[in-house]
């Protein structure tokens, strides 16, 4: 008929089916730029509603694949894994949160122990809030665990140790090249190991931290550093009670270079002495990076 046009398909009526047509799932995608007004608007004109109830600690335990994030702490205009959680927990508490997390894995890092907390007023038992953050999240950010501890407890201020893993990749493969370093040509065994044993101990390590970043710690003891063999992956793992920007990726990129026998593994100590520099190109990608565990006493 003239002058009507197409009326609207109704819900189970021929709408949208659920897959092409359908509304697509929101994502955060970083915190937004603040406009000049709201930079200059006191902090204390933003109104907050205090939600009622006692407050409470949560202590998280979290994996997250990082090759699509711009590393852990929030950016802005960047998308990052603590911004994403901190966004998926607002969703479900309504609350503002502030979250801490025990190690700031740098862009592309991955985590299969990462451990963060932060405080709410929410009375929802943990175990509904794990699943409740969880649908919230994309696929390669997950919850594993979540557990109320007391309130002066820090995800990274009451770490006594946390423990990364670097994985190589000793030959090509179609499914490990985001997560490992694959070398054409395999370093020697007994090098890596004997080089690896020099970093074990209390050390300055600014010599293997990022180039032009402040440190405050340069101190680091190094409770363990160790490779271990798990074809097709070649496994090093490093503890310590910290660890400075950039300073494992530059370890296994030196650990590389004395394997194929660019340098005797003793070099070590003269890098750690500040006697020898490091070449600037000596860092290993980031792909192979994992924060594995944070211990806590």
């Amino acid at each position: 008929m003239k002058g009507k046009g197409r009326p609207r398909p109704q819900p189970g009526r021929g709408g949208p089916s659920p897959g092409r047509g359908a509304p697509r799932r929101r994502e955060y995608a970083g915190p937004p730029r603040p406009t000049a007004a709201a930079a200059l608007r006191p902090a204390a004109a933003v109104k907050l509603k205090v939600p009622e109830g006692r407050i409470r600690n949560l202590r998280l335990t979290l994996e997250y694949d990082g090759s699509r994030y711009r590393g852990w702490q929030i950016q802005m205009r960047e998308k990052t894994v603590a911004g994403v959680l901190t966004w998926a927990i607002a969703n479900v508490t309504r609350e503002r949160v502030t979250l801490f997390g025990a190690g700031r894995t740098d862009a592309g890092v991955h985590a299969d122990g990462q451990v963060a907390n932060f405080r709410t007023h929410t009375p929802m038992p943990a175990t509904h809030l794990l699943d409740a953050v969880n649908r919230e999240l994309p696929p390669d950010v997950n919850i594993l665990k979540v557990e109320d501890v007391p309130l002066d407890f820090h995800a990274r201020h009451s770490a006594r140790q946390r423990r990364y893993r670097y994985q190589i990749a000793l030959r090509r493969s179609a499914f490990l090249k985001p997560y490992s370093w694959w070398i054409h040509d395999p370093p020697d065994r007994e090098m890596l190991r004997v080089a690896a044993s020099y970093l074990v101990g209390r050390h300055d390590f600014t010599p293997f931290s990022d180039r032009g970043r402040k440190v405050d710690e340069p101190i680091v003891e190094v409770y363990e550093a160790a490779f271990q063999e798990q074809p097709p992956l070649l496994h090093f793992r490093i503890a310590a009670d910290h660890f400075l920007p950039r300073m494992v990726r530059r370890i296994v990129g030196v650990l590389v270079r004395i394997g194929h026998n660019e340098f005797p593994p003793e070099r070590i100590k003269d890098f750690l002495a500040g006697t020898t520099p490091i070449p600037d190109d000596t860092m290993a990608p980031a792909a192979g990076l994992f924060l594995e565990k944070v211990e806590y006493i």
